[in-house]
């Protein structure tokens, strides 16, 4: 049987040019990798559906350990109080290579 670790997932979906702000926050907090992937839908802003090409949505996933959460989280809480439009959620989710994860981009 494979062993499973436990880590976190984190997704936040936001406005494609708050990508650079959000790699720049994982690189200050440590985190090793992520995902962007362009998004549309519909919610309480609308629907966002890249009609334009300009500011369309992202959706950007991290997985990381729980240590290095709540800094991010708190990082990311700001921007949203600085009046910046990001939805933030947080999984539980196990994975098969847990080093992949504590690796830092330092």
């Amino acid at each position: 049987m494979v062993a499973l670790y436990p880590e976190k997932l984190l997704t936040i979906i936001s406005i494609d040019s708050m990508e650079e702000s959000l790699v720049a926050s994982f690189k200050k907090y440590g985190i090793s990798g992520y995902t962007v992937i362009r998004a549309r839908g519909e919610g309480a802003s609308g629907i966002q559906a890249d009609m334009t090409g300009f500011d369309a949505n992202i959706m950007v996933k991290v997985v990381l350990p729980l240590e290095r959460l709540q800094p991010l989280l708190e990082s990311l809480e700001r921007k949203i109080r600085k009046g910046h439009h990001l939805t933030v959620f947080v999984a539980d989710v196990q994975v098969i290579t847990p080093d992949k994860f504590t690796r830092s981009l330092r």
